[in-house]
């Protein structure tokens, strides 16, 4: 079975979504593609010499797969039908017309797709048995490569099947992956073969380029110099930039009536809208401007200030535009900002943009390969994590698009609780709220958790960095990236001064470590201890860090981190500080007891999420001082 890496998701009624949901699925679940009937013939040409015409590349094709075995009771589609992939009917690009057209399955990648999988079952009724094959084909979004995962039990080898000079990939003719491991591969085509057995062609596409326009100043001379009245709007006029100044396209909004156009321009009405809300595109020569088309790179990332990436889709439900405006944070693994959305009616939005690492000649073996699957992955775990979420104290999620590993969200009129000077002292690392900011804090942040741990939710990521806060709207949780089912809590990952002290020795994390992290965020908030990710710094009197997956493996490297001793050393120390803010706390203040509480090392002593809402609404805690 050849499957599509579709996310599962539910129905969402929410109509402020970029990328509706339910749309989406109803596509989806409209359309059953079963693979036809047709031999397999040795003598069939390669895939790299098959015709695509302009039409298939508006689809945003990035594979062509073909069987080379037959596939005995397997359909090669979707397991829940799709419509990212069809059979096509193509010609050799020499063949004549009464040559035969050859059936090859095309996939094309949505805003869905981080990845394409191939399943193919094992034969065992064979002269020449042939063991299961399952591997994974994912998306780099900042280039043409697709990341190909050996997901079998067995090595897979992959061999140059290209016949023609420009698809032929690059390096050697023969790459054997083991299992588990990956290579990241170049446009051209490539034929697995397991234990020597051919099963399977695919050819990888270039990606449809996309276009940034920059926006411009009309000049008063053009105003004034006779320019037809559909030429005179100077209200959010956008252009593109590339070398050649002799390519000349502009892009508009009029307010003129269709009638109003001249010989030389093209208008466009968008979906549902009138003449007073198009798009005008004055014919080449018309105007001085350029334009530029990214196939390698990331345009939501390579975009500016103002500048608008205009993105195309399968259907009209992928297609948007996007307006970058103001930073709000960047960091190795990703890039946040403000954005106008063309689909979210409020029309500001926070976009968090995932990054890949580009390839080095220097890097070592799998660097970018184990980047590219990790960050595909924590884009589509904090897709699913987000989808149903309703909660006015958890950010709202409107969709995201696998094309760029990215996230559109609800904007946030608040700062985090790191922020400076808003929330935290440069120099000394506290918190410059007051008792009130932090009963209200831990209010809203319980109610939220209490919320997403009776769906069975984990966030694994509670800290100050990811609690948004203003008096006026309150406290908003944010960033899902490392969100999991509560059976499925991560061995790794998160900020190590938040982890729990069960995460020692047995791997601990679920609903109680989120209480835990909430409870050393609370600390910080209640000014009881700094800021606890300053220890961090090198310059600090008494540093601390650790890395959370050299906790229990005692072999990975621990020298260069915080005061060089080993991380379970270094996250006892910590938790020793701890330890030693928690007994300080008055038990007889209904606030600092629940913090207490909160920080009970046992977890099956420590107080729930659901019971902090509890005591936090069955009496009123004094937020004067």
């Amino acid at each position: 079975m050849v499957e599509h890496g579709v996310e599962s998701s539910a129905v969402s009624e929410e109509r402020t979504e970029p990328i509706s949901q339910s749309e989406m699925d109803a596509r989806i679940k409209s359309m059953r593609m079963h693979e036809p009937e047709f031999p397999l013939d040795d003598r069939m040409v390669p895939l790299d010499v098959l015709q695509l015409e302009e039409h298939h590349h508006r689809q945003n094709i990035r594979l062509l797969v073909r069987p080379l075995t037959k596939l005995h009771n397997t359909r090669s589609v979707s397991p829940d039908g799709s419509d990212n992939c069809q059979w096509l009917a193509l010609r050799a690009e020499v063949a004549s017309a009464d040559q035969p057209e050859y059936k090859v399955l095309a996939v094309t990648q949505t805003s869905k797709d981080i990845k394409f999988s191939v399943r193919i079952p094992g034969e065992s009724q064979h002269e020449f048995p042939r063991p299961p094959l399952w591997c994974e084909l994912y998306y780099d979004p900042a280039s043409d490569k697709v990341v190909f995962l050996n997901k079998s039990d067995v090595p897979i080898s992959l061999l140059v099947a290209s016949h023609t000079p420009l698809a032929s990939p690059p390096a050697e003719a023969t790459r054997v992956i083991n299992p588990g491991l990956a290579k990241a591969l170049k446009p051209g085509t490539w034929r697995i073969k397991v234990h020597d057995i051919a099963v399977l062609d695919f050819r990888i596409l270039e990606k449809r380029p996309v276009t940034i326009y920059q926006p411009f100043p009309v000049q008063n001379e053009e105003l004034s110099s006779g320019t037809p009245r559909s030429h005179q709007t100077g209200s959010s006029i956008k252009r593109s930039l590339t070398p050649d100044d002799d390519e000349k396209r502009v892009k508009r909004r009029t307010s003129d009536a269709v009638s109003d156009l001249d010989d030389g321009a093209v208008m466009f009405l968008r979906p549902g809208g009138d003449a007073s809300d198009s798009l005008v595109f004055p014919l080449p020569n018309a105007r001085d401007t350029r334009e530029v088309t990214l196939s390698n790179g990331q345009p939501l990332l390579d975009a500016s200030k103002g500048e608008t990436v205009a993105v195309s889709g399968v259907c009209e439900l992928d297609e948007y535009q996007l307006t970058k405006q103001e930073p709000i944070a960047s960091t190795v693994l990703s890039a946040v900002y403000t954005a106008n959305h063309s689909r979210v009616p409020e029309d500001i939005v926070t976009v968090k943009v995932l990054k890949t690492r580009v390839a080095n000649p220097g890097d070592k073996p799998l660097v970018h390969e184990r980047n590219v699957i990790r960050q595909a992955d924590m884009w589509l775990r904090e897709c699913q994590s987000q989808e149903d979420l309703q909660h006015r104290s958890i950010v709202k999620y409107y969709g995201g698009d696998a094309r760029f590993l990215s996230l559109y969200m609800e904007h946030v009129d608040a700062q985090d609780l790191t922020a400076v000077p808003r929330w935290r002292d440069q120099v000394s690392d506290e918190f410059h709220g007051s008792r009130a900011d932090a009963v209200r804090i831990l209010r809203d942040i319980g109610e939220a958790l209490s919320y997403l741990h009776g769906r069975d939710l984990v966030h694994n990521d509670i800290k100050p960095a990811n609690i948004l806060y203003s008096p006026d709207r309150g406290a908003v949780l944010c960033d899902f990236g490392l969100s999991t089912p509560a059976a499925k809590a991560p061995s790794g990952g998160g900020t190590p001064y938040y982890v729990p002290p069960e995460f020692i020795g047995r791997k601990l994390r679920g609903p109680a470590s989120d209480v835990w992290a909430l409870g050393v965020t609370m600390l910080y908030v209640m000014r009881k201890i700094p800021f606890p990710d300053g220890r961090a710094r090198r310059r600090h009197a008494r540093p601390l860090y650790w890395q959370i997956a050299g906790i229990n493996n005692p072999n990975i490297p621990y020298r260069q981190y915080g005061n060089g001793q080993p991380a379970a050393n270094q996250m006892r120390d910590w938790l020793v500080e701890m330890f030693e803010a928690r007994d300080k706390l008055n038990s007889h203040d209904r606030l600092e007891r629940v913090v207490k509480e909160m920080l009970t090392p046992n977890p099956q002593h420590r107080i729930t999420m659901a019971r902090v809402v509890q005591e936090l609404n069955g009496g009123q805690i004094q937020s004067v001082g």
